[in-house]
């Protein structure tokens, strides 16, 4: 994965303009995945909020299968799940997910 480190005290928007058009689904995904853990402090997410919110903010189309999107990454030992809430599941970033989102020094 194309990674980015992601600048402390940017705000999401010019952090997502830094990611570049060719970027997948599934890189856009982590990278917001990402922030949220860093800056909102949010351990678990529902991955509808990321893209309802975050993909919306940063003006990138919505991922055609979401789900299938947020279990690639999950194969990938990106992500885990960590529970379901109202029937959704929701996710948490793992450590070898944290490591790829980083800028490689």
């Amino acid at each position: 994965m194309s990674s980015q480190l992601l600048p402390q005290g940017s705000t999401w928007e010019e952090v997502a303009s830094t990611i570049p058009q060719s970027a997948t689904d599934t890189e856009r995904l982590m990278v917001a995945v990402r922030y949220r853990f860093e800056h909102d402090q949010a351990d678990t997410t529902d991955i509808g909020v990321i893209v309802n919110d975050y993909f919306r903010r940063a003006r990138w189309p919505r991922p055609t299968n979401l789900a299938a999107t947020a279990n690639h990454c999950a194969s990938k030992g990106w992500l885990s799940e960590a529970g379901r809430v109202e029937g959704r599941k929701i996710w948490r970033i793992t450590r070898k997910g944290y490591e790829a989102t980083k800028l490689q020094a």
